[in-house]
């Protein structure tokens, strides 16, 4: 029986993609072993920007026939953005990329797994 959604974030999927021996590499290949892997387009569009080879471009495309694409709603992006205004407000720079995966990432009521320090505390904000 598959468990909770788990969105995985470029971090993470960089560090699977590169085979190391990192502890989150592990909870990538379980997520993807049990079939609760996600991601979305925006993460695939960065892994692509930072892809080294074809070989790497053509695995990467290939990631939505294996995992499940988070589906954002009309609010979304709106959700995204009053979070990343308010977390200025409070002088807290964060990424309105990053606001908007973990807005997506609460929709769909899944995990965040990654390596970026601040995921957690942008969660505690919304």
């Amino acid at each position: 029986m598959a468990g909770r959604v788990v969105f995985i974030d470029t971090s993470a999927w960089i560090e699977y993609l590169k085979k190391t021996s990192h502890a989150i590499t592990k909870e990538v290949e379980s997520a993807l072993a049990i079939n609760t892997a996600s991601t979305c387009w925006v993460v695939l569009a960065e892994l692509l920007q930072g892809a080294r080879s074809e070989k790497e471009i053509e695995l990467i495309k290939d990631l939505p026939s294996v995992v499940k694409i988070l589906k954002e709603t009309e609010s979304t992006w709106k959700d995204a953005g009053i979070l990343s205004n308010k977390l200025r407000k409070q002088g807290k720079n964060i990424h309105l990329i990053d606001c908007y995966l973990v807005v997506l990432a609460k929709q769909n009521n899944a995990r965040i797994l990654s390596l970026d320090k601040h995921f957690p505390a942008i969660t505690e904000w919304l």
